[in-house]
């Protein structure tokens, strides 16, 4: 994904671009993309439910093998499970030092793991059962990983059930099993990654607006100053202050002073691109971050947000540009000092100032 060549490109001058534009605002793009952007937990998190998972996986695998005897043939499963146990024990004690890269190799060897235990069974014994735990990495993955990482190691799931189906020892209906199997996981892996991906859109979003609270500020603008850098390209971070907004909800009332609310956070969307991040501050305050190749470009980017929110409600706007600093908040403080400053001119004033290029 690029930063236009020019912001005077116009989406309806361009269809291609257009219709680029509105895939990337469909919900079903948001969930593919988000990973982005991933759901908040550091990898200390991750990595120790992971290895609970793993722990107890292998204990219950353990005690259907009991449960249903002893005999012989059941040894490579009581090896197999014992040594789910260990990498998970492993793997929960090490977890706040454990890379994703890690996790994710957890992951697949308990994948792995699985398709041993089934390849080795005659579709009658605890082996079999072991295709259970296919959904349980279902769940996990669309709980804890990114949305990326998730589809691959379902295809790996499917991919390695498949081998065992091929050339491990066959059930009395292989493909009536297999499509079973498949469709389960699958129907899981959906199931959970949507609600995961509803649930987490929530937690980020402002219920009013529709655009990011704080906390979607943070995880959001992180991703975007990740992708500045890996550009070369500048941020700018803005602040924008409706005028007498508190007399706007006295004197015409909060539905009217949400639905102004509303067209600005509208606005701002529209006017920025699909990846710029726009987010509601709090009250009738409003911040964005946008990716800029100059202060040139800063400026008249700043010139059509104002023209846009002019027909909507006064209001003043503090920007700064910056290379991309980890240290966002420390911009947004800035470009706060620069609003109050542009509190004192006229309404509909902005200012830009430029830090640290």
């Amino acid at each position: 994904m690029r930063a236009y060549d020019s912001i005077d490109e116009r989406p309806e001058l361009m269809p291609t671009k257009w219709i680029a534009d509105s895939i990337r605002r469909s919900t079903f793009y948001s969930w593919i993309t988000d990973s982005p952007t991933e759901l908040p937990l550091a990898a200390g998190s991750k990595g120790r439910w992971i290895g609970a998972f793993a722990i107890v996986g292998g204990i219950i695998g353990q005690l259907v093998t009991i449960a249903l005897g002893t005999p012989k043939k059941y040894i490579i499963d009581y090896l197999l499970d014992s040594g789910v146990m260990l990498i998970g024990f492993l793997t929960f004690k090490r977890a706040e030092h454990i890379p994703r890269t890690t996790i994710n190799g957890v992951v697949a060897i308990s994948t792995v793991v699985i398709s041993v235990e089934i390849a080795t069974g005659s579709g009658m014994d605890p082996s079999s059962m072991a295709i259970v735990f296919y959904v349980w990495i279902a769940l996990f993955c669309f709980s804890f990983l990114s949305t990326y990482e998730s589809i691959a190691q379902i295809a790996f799931v499917i991919l390695t059930y498949s081998a065992a189906a091929v050339f491990g020892d066959q059930p009395s209906a292989p493909l009536a099993d297999w499509i079973l199997t498949v469709s389960t996981v699958i129907v899981a892996a959906i199931s959970s990654g949507y609600l995961n991906y509803t649930i987490r859109k929530l937690a980020l979003t402002d219920s009013l607006t529709s655009i990011s609270n704080r906390k979607g500020w943070d995880l959001a603008v992180s991703r975007e100053i990740s992708r500045a850098k890996r550009s070369n390209m500048l941020v700018m971070v803005g602040i924008i202050d409706l005028n007498h907004f508190k007399k706007i909800n006295d004197e015409f009332g909060h539905f009217h002073g949400d639905k102004i609310l509303q067209e600005v956070a509208k606005a701002l969307q529209s006017t920025l691109r699909p990846f710029d991040v726009v987010a509601r501050w709090g009250g009738d305050e409003f911040v964005f971050l946008a990716l800029i190749k100059d202060s040139g470009h800063a400026k008249t980017l700043l010139q059509r947000i104002s023209s846009t929110l002019e027909v909507i409600s006064k209001h003043r706007c503090g920007a700064v540009v910056s290379r991309p600093v980890s240290d966002t908040l420390r911009l947004v403080s800035h470009a706060d000092k620069i609003l109050y400053q542009a509190k004192a001119h006229s309404e509909n004033s902005f200012l830009l100032d430029t830090l640290e290029l």
